[in-house]
């Protein structure tokens, strides 16, 4: 059963091609995990790997679109099939040029959970969408 997840929009303050530049290669993002999580973590500019609760699990990137998109899905070992899209684009502030070039940010996941699945989690999505978000914006600011 597939489900639709969309989480809230943060403004950063950087512009897209930053934003984009960062979350297209998953080297970025395992650089900014806190250091007691990257241990056992592995990553490429296209792929991450890492163990949870003994099993290898890998996410890869599926799609880039230069500037306002990049989406990342299962990879080997995923035992559930997902993708979440990093979604980016220019705000702009016409009555005050002195505000540099920023840039709207927000998360959606697409994931197939089975119908038990979907009950016990699908209220955890938007919450795990959000901190998420949290998470990137506050390593960017």
């Amino acid at each position: 059963m597939s489900a639709h997840y969309s989480g809230k929009r943060v403004v950063v303050g950087r512009q897209p091609a930053v934003m984009y530049s960062m979350v297209s290669d998953l080297r970025n993002i395992v650089k900014g995990l806190p250091e007691d999580k990257r241990a056992g973590v592995t990553a490429t500019e296209d792929t991450v790997t890492f163990s949870v609760q003994g099993f290898n699990v890998g996410v890869r990137v599926l799609e880039r679109t230069p500037f306002s998109r990049v989406v990342i899905g299962q990879g080997d070992g995923s035992p559930v099939n997902f993708n979440i899209a990093a979604c980016f684009d220019t705000v702009d502030f016409p009555d005050n040029p002195d505000i540099d070039c920023q840039t709207g940010f927000h998360l959606e996941m697409d994931v197939e959970l089975p119908g038990m699945l979907k009950m016990m989690l699908g209220g955890k999505m938007q919450s795990f969408l959000d901190e998420v978000t949290d998470m990137i914006a506050r390593s960017l600011a």
